[in-house]
């Protein structure tokens, strides 16, 4: 038993936090054009909320992975990143002058999930 909850916390616990990152800041650029598309431009409104919902379920991935490797800093490299992001992107209105802003987010949060990653790999 004790195998099978240490291969869930080494195996799927990045894994968990990785994808619900990994699906959040990746679609934003396209996510009105895309909705628009597929005929579900009324989800556009409620999209940040979805986006923030996505970025708090990534953080609780993370808080699991903390108690698996005992290492602060994924967790931190998240949080900062997923401000970032959120606030480039809703607080300034996604302008392309902001782009620093959201994207040094997105690189935070891509630089979180590669070193959570790493210290399962050790």
């Amino acid at each position: 038993m004790r195998q099978i909850i240490r291969r869930f916390q080494t195996v799927l616990l990045p894994v968990l936090g990785a994808g619900a990152i990994g699906a959040c800041p990746l679609c934003w650029i396209g996510s009105a054009s895309l909705l628009t598309y597929l005929g579900l431009g009324a989800v556009i409104p409620i999209w940040r909320q979805v986006a923030f919902g996505m970025l708090f379920i990534a953080g609780i991935g993370f808080l699991l992975d903390f108690r698996s490797h005992r290492n602060i800093i994924p967790l931190i490299l998240l949080l900062l990143g997923g401000i970032l992001l959120y606030v480039g992107r809703y607080i300034f209105l996604s302008t392309w002058g902001a782009w620093p802003i959201w994207g040094l987010g997105g690189l935070l949060v891509l630089g979180a999930v590669i070193y959570n990653r790493r210290l399962f790999k050790r």
